[in-house]
């Protein structure tokens, strides 16, 4: 038995599910022969001989045709196939015998428009991994028959942090604000760049500081609102990180802000960067929309916020920034959390119980 993982989204191409399919590719190479079909050349170096890149030349109207092709020529009866969404169906063979997808949330957004195709692609497979319950209700519409489908979350790259203790004892009384994202109009940045724009002119939030860590189209009007807003003395756009500042930040952030919210066809299927944070003993607050509810738990590690609610969102803020112990307790809520559902051996344990069924 071997593992196909037929795949739009793959590295060096950067996202949430793109970290997903490598782990799971990773994870599934130490148990066996795993073949990797991503859309893109791949030009990365693998030194571990059990992954196989099957790299597809063909322009993107050809693509799919050709993936098949590729699949088909390897593919044996007892091979179990895993696709990072049902678009990728497409691309594996009608012959296949077991098929495992995973649901991450925006691609069903659209259903009504694509519900016929949506249900021929995912009556072939033999179990949905959704990322969220909210993913979950969503593809409750489609009234599949005879299709299994399990809520587990996305975290399947991310372990225990060893050696690491909550600093305490910080050498600044300013509250470290964190953000780490694309940089885009969902993330809900600018609204909460208002909120605190207001409340710090008015004196009602203690010191803070914000480092919003990331690229993406909206950097440029963050960057211009920081300045705008008078708040450059309170938060910078720091740009692209790299994984040892990541960590950097994580371990002297005390709140990690991401309200995102739909915008037109875009949304949080889940939200892995809430639990990034936790592991770190860092509560978030988060948006309402979406699947982020399954990964912030509101008042309990975090808060579930709808940004374009200017009163919500300042009271939330306020709450946040201002109470120590309240943020502190919804950290180490966050991290046992973490430990207890989204930790990454956890998580994959419930995906092998899934391929085995």
């Amino acid at each position: 038995m071997r593992y196909l993982i037929v795949t739009q989204t793959y590295p060096p191409r950067t996202g949430g599910m793109q970290n997903v399919m490598h782990a799971i590719t990773t994870k599934l190479s130490s148990i066996n022969e795993t073949h990797v079909f991503p859309d893109h050349y791949f030009k990365l170096k693998i030194s571990n001989s059990k992954i196989h890149i099957h790299n597809n030349f063909s322009p993107k109207l050809l693509r799919p045709f050709i993936k098949k092709k590729l699949v088909s020529n390897i593919y044996k009866d007892e091979d179990i196939i895993i696709c990072d969404s049902w678009k990728s169906l497409n691309a594996v063979p009608y012959k296949a015998k077991k098929i495992i997808v995973f649901a991450h949330g925006q691609e069903f957004l659209s259903i009504q428009k694509k519900k016929k195709r949506i249900k021929d692609n995912l009556n072939r497979v033999n179990s949905i991994v959704c990322s969220s319950s909210y993913t979950s209700k969503l593809i409750s519409q489609l009234n599949l028959t005879n299709v299994p489908k399990l809520v587990i979350p996305p975290t399947y790259s991310l372990n225990k942090i060893s050696n690491y203790k909550k600093n305490v004892n910080k050498k600044t009384d300013k509250v470290s604000l964190l953000t780490i994202s694309r940089l885009e109009e969902r993330k809900g940045i600018i609204p909460v760049l208002k909120s605190l724009s207001e409340m710090n002119n008015n004196d009602e939030l203690k010191p803070f500081f914000w480092n919003i860590c990331g690229e993406g189209l909206q950097a440029n009007e963050i960057k211009e609102a920081i300045k705008n807003l008078n708040l450059s003395n309170n938060a910078q756009l720091v740009g692209k990180v790299t994984g040892n500042e990541k960590q950097s930040f994580l371990e002297k952030a005390d709140l990690f802000i991401m309200p995102s919210y739909k915008v037109n066809d875009s949304i949080e299927g889940f939200g892995i960067s809430y639990i990034e944070a936790a592991a770190y003993g860092v509560p978030s607050i988060a948006g309402i929309d979406g699947g982020v509810r399954d990964a912030v738990i509101d008042s309990e590690t975090g808060w579930c916020v709808n940004p374009l609610d200017k009163s919500a969102l300042s009271k939330t803020l306020q709450n946040a920034i201002n109470n120590k112990d309240i943020r502190e307790q919804y950290g180490i809520d966050a991290q046992k959390k973490f430990l207890d559902y989204f930790l990454g051996e956890k998580v994959f344990r419930k995906f092998m119980d899934t391929i085995s069924s």
